[in-house]
């Protein structure tokens, strides 16, 4: 696909008594508890004192929370009672608190707070908290974009409990470091690592875009594209883009090339957006696109080294549906593929990066294919207020959902916004029976994957 290429973050407050009783599990109050005792108030049921009379005790049953974040959840495990408006210490360290002060009266009184909690318990039974459901913190979201520097083109894989992004080189990289790579527990929050690649190697000359990375038995093995320095199209109009490999021990590298996988027929601009694919019994295919005047997505088989094809390239997709077809540029590009069930998904993006981007898919019984287009296409195009979604990697989230990881660009007008990047996004992607759906794309708050 088309890049744009720059060269190479002692207590105050609530008065707290402790108790140690064993009850089953904390409550909550859904009003606003009042004080459970008022020192030198002799109103309301109360002695001067400061200890509740038999007549209030029914008020301060209602008007007593238990704290959540210190709360019962088994037996004899110490809760905390709170209650508001005074300044103390824990009641069982009465000291050094001097006589005679709003807080010795507190402390004074405290030690039969349990007997109140107790006698509450007695009164009322478990019926007195039956209408009072625990408090429920707030569902954990992520917002979009989850990283907001430019990332076009991500591809992800999960190694251990982290997730690893790998983008097309930007210009925010150090000079001629290559393919930056991110790293995430959980697909929303990413932070840089490092560049998978320290330095560009001899064989190209730029345009490092789409790398795609598969870990296989204990190596990692990143496959990219660049322009030739040699190889040019057939009226020596351009540099030939051109798929290679490189490999690395650690998922962030350093990675060290190591073959040119193909350039292409002389006649186009090459190949680009290669993206690996290791199924279940252990063989191995590369899809990837070949590029200008033809559009087309192909795949070819790997040797097991993955370091070399075996066999012939095979023809999967051509541009065909409408959507594909952009005002200033029409495509098909940016491969790739996943089994689930039975059948493999193709996913792809299409029409003009720049502006009218979106995906695709289509559905084989067979990794070499033929692939059927799902005539549900786009499944993922602009929405208000993102442009241009596309570029896309699916992998499982932490607690086994699926997602779509994607670029789109954080300007309504596109490429034409001399400002705008392609920050990076994702959105959840289900399978209703062999029909592809994504909830998105988005940009309020959903919950985490």
């Amino acid at each position: 696909m088309r890049h744009i290429f720059a060269p190479s973050r002692a207590s105050t407050g609530t008065a707290r008594a402790y108790v140690n009783m064993p009850l089953h599990r904390p409550r909550v109050c859904e009003k606003s508890p009042k004080p459970l005792l008022a020192p030198s108030a002799p109103s309301g049921g109360t002695r001067g004192d400061g200890f509740l009379q038999t007549p209030a005790i029914h008020e301060a049953c209602e008007q007593t929370c238990l704290d959540p974040r210190q709360g019962i959840d088994s037996v004899h495990r110490p809760a905390t009672v709170a209650t508001v408006g005074w300044t103390t210490t824990d009641p069982r360290a009465r000291d050094g608190v001097p006589a005679g002060s709003r807080r010795s009266q507190w402390t004074r009184g405290a030690h039969r707070l349990p007997l109140l909690v107790a006698l509450c318990v007695a009164l009322a039974g478990t019926a007195a908290f039956a209408g009072v459901r625990p408090s429920r913190a707030a569902a954990p979201i992520y917002r979009n974009p989850v990283f907001a520097r430019d990332y076009p083109d991500p591809s992800v894989v999960k190694v251990g409990a982290d997730y690893y992004a790998y983008g097309t080189t930007t210009g925010w990289e150090s000079f001629d470091h290559l393919f930056p790579i991110l790293r995430s527990r959980d697909l929303a929050h990413w932070s840089y690592v490092a560049d998978a690649m320290p330095s560009s190697p001899d064989w190209g000359v730029g345009d490092w875009w789409a790398p795609g990375v598969i870990a296989h038995n204990g190596t990692y093995y990143m496959f990219y594209s660049g322009q030739s320095t040699t190889l040019t199209n057939s009226d020596s109009s351009l540099h030939r883009h051109c798929v290679a490999v490189a490999t690395a021990t650690r998922p962030t590298g350093p990675f060290r090339h190591r073959a040119i996988i193909g350039c292409g027929q002389p006649e186009t601009a090459g190949l680009i957006d290669p993206q690996p694919f290791v199924d279940a019994d252990g063989k191995a295919y590369l899809y990837y696109k070949q590029d200008n005047p033809v559009h087309i997505i192909s795949v070819v088989r790997l040797r097991p080294d993955l370091l070399h094809t075996a066999g012939t390239p095979k023809d999967l997709l051509h541009v065909s549906q409408l959507w594909e077809h952009g005002g200033a540029y029409t495509t098909i590009e940016g491969p790739f593929v996943v089994k689930h069930g039975r059948l493999y998904d193709l996913f792809y993006s299409g029409n003009d990066y720049a502006h009218d981007y979106g995906m695709g898919y289509a559905t084989s019984s067979s990794p070499l294919g033929p692939f059927k287009k799902c005539g549900c296409n786009p499944i993922l195009f602009d929405a208000k207020g993102v442009t241009g979604p596309g570029g896309g990697s699916v992998i499982q989230g932490p607690h086994g959902g699926w997602w779509l990881v994607y670029h789109a660009w954080s300007s309504g007008a596109g490429a034409s916004d001399p400002l705008a990047v392609r920050n990076l996004r994702i959105d959840p992607l289900t399978w209703t029976g062999d029909r592809v759906s994504v909830r998105g794309p988005t940009t309020a708050g959903e919950p985490l994957p």
